[in-house]
């Protein structure tokens, strides 16, 4: 299982106040990380590097006394979505009986049958279901929850799409290509459903500004998409994931060395260095359009929220880094 290192953790501190509560965070967080080893494939130390990640973003317009909260939140959310994923991209992982019970729980749940999965799967359902109805409790609470229920509930819908489309794509692997992965994937970053948790719990952001925040959040999106498979590619290109974009570039670009390392090369693990500054030249490319985009939505502190775009690229780098 890979672990997630904090040696290489940017040392930038966003929210002072925030990150010097992590170990209160951890606490609140250790029942469902508890949970998730009874069940779940990745080691936990994701959870603390997720946790350090999210602790250091949030919207300008936040009021103060939901920081922790949110950023709990946003921990659990990504694990809810790390089981999901899980049962339907790496091949030693997919589960797809046991998926098509879990994407029922969002807005579907009391659907959900385990009457056909063996008994660990089963426990991988109750666990799922546990979380998710944890989270809502606490979203529900937000006091601008009913205001952006409606982008809540179509976002969830787009990580399940993001979800289906991977699964698609691994049971049909001749109908890979670059132009839908980029359409569906990026979902699975919940950049969008931040904002959705962040606006829940904000005063003083224009809601006219609405459509020019998403736009900036759904690039966002894709950046974070590119900052990930910078992080990741590496274990990537040796798993079978044909949602990976990183394995669909790799063949598109580097088709000798892709066939290399299918051929011969299976479990070893490596960085290739001018894949890397291919995707960070077009994650340069998109901050450019962002930073344009940013000009739109005056209520919101719109420099804090692009050195908030340039913490989550260090902080995926500092992955690919520890390979």
């Amino acid at each position: 299982m890979k672990r997630y290192s904090l040696d290489k953790f940017p040392e930038t501190v966003l929210r002072p106040e925030v990150v010097a509560k992590h170990e209160m965070h951890r606490e609140t967080l250790a029942p469902s990380i508890s949970g998730y080893v009874n069940v779940g494939h990745r080691d936990t130390s994701i959870f603390d590097w997720l946790l350090r990640v999210f602790e250091n973003l949030s919207l300008s317009t936040v009021d103060p006394k939901f920081m922790d909260s949110l950023a709990v939140i946003k921990t659990k959310f990504s694990m809810f979505v790390i089981l999901l994923d899980d049962t339907v991209d790496n091949a030693d992982k997919r589960n797809f009986d046991l998926y098509t019970e879990l994407v029922k729980i969002p807005f579907h749940q009391e659907h959900c049958d385990s009457s056909r999965l063996s008994e660990d799967e089963a426990k991988y359902l109750e666990f799922s279901i546990s979380l998710w109805n944890d989270i809502i409790k606490e979203v529900k609470s937000y006091p601008k929850y009913e205001k952006y229920r409606n982008a809540f509930e179509f976002d969830m819908q787009q990580i399940v799409n993001s979800m289906d489309y991977s699964k698609f794509v691994n049971v049909t692997p001749n109908a890979v290509n670059l132009l839908e992965n980029g359409a569906y994937v990026h979902h699975a970053m919940i950049v969008l459903m931040q904002l959705d948790f962040d606006l829940m719990c904000s005063d003083g952001f224009d809601d006219k500004e609405l459509g020019a925040m998403r736009e900036l959040a759904y690039l966002s999106q894709k950046m974070a998409r590119i900052g990930n498979v910078i992080g990741t590619y590496p274990r990537e290109l040796v798993e079978e994931d044909m949602s990976s974009e990183a394995l669909i570039r790799f063949r598109q670009d580097f088709g000798d060395i892709a066939r290399r390392i299918e051929n011969e090369e299976r479990q070893d693990v490596r960085r290739y260095l001018e894949f890397e500054e291919e995707l960070a030249k077009e994650w340069e490319s998109q901050y450019s359009e962002a930073r344009i985009l940013s000009l739109k939505v005056k209520s919101i502190d719109m420099q804090r929220y692009l050195e908030e775009r340039k913490f989550i690229q260090d902080a995926y780098r500092s992955l690919v880094e520890q390979f």
